[in-house]
């Protein structure tokens, strides 16, 4: 056993792939529970959300289990830097959430583009749920919200190991 879960394999792949070259972002942090300062901005934050999974039936492979995992990718920027003001009080104001598109084309195109199946390394990759705009009170930041998901099997028994 590699001792590192196909799980967790997963989760430093799409870190990877968000910070490969033509990202818009500065940093990628993984499960970052700190608060981010605006310095870390823009950024990427990518969060693993639930995992289900099953056995095949009867008729089907019982060596390996299928495993559906949600994660959540959020792209932060400094909404203090766009053409909607450069007050450290932005309460009221509109923001323009096109400071955003960047960020949501780039990681659509890394986790779930080009073969569908982050190179191979998973049985299918795809957008879970729709893409929400948030301004935490009193930050000057929005942020959007992305949820992916990954299908893939690991050996039953062996989390390590792919199915």
């Amino acid at each position: 056993m590699s001792g590192v879960s196909v799980r967790e394999q997963i989760l430093q792949l799409i870190v990877s792939r968000l910070g490969a070259e033509g990202t818009p972002a500065k940093n990628v942090f993984r499960s970052r529970m700190e608060q981010i300062s605006q310095a870390d901005l823009p950024c990427y934050v990518v969060m693993p959300l639930d995992e289900d999974s099953h056995v095949g039936g009867d008729f089907t492979d019982r060596e390996s289990v299928t495993r559906m995992l949600q994660v959540s990718v959020k792209a932060i920027v400094d909404a203090a830097t766009q053409e909607t003001g450069d007050s450290p009080e932005l309460s009221g104001v509109a923001i323009d959430d096109s400071a955003l598109d960047p960020f949501y084309v780039f990681a659509a195109t890394q986790l779930v583009g080009g073969d569908g199946r982050l190179g191979g390394f998973v049985n299918a990759a795809d957008e879970s749920r729709h893409e929400m705009v948030f301004q935490p009170e009193g930050r000057d930041l929005i942020g959007l919200d992305m949820g992916f998901q990954f299908e893939f099997s690991t050996l039953r028994g062996d989390p390590t190991q792919r199915g």
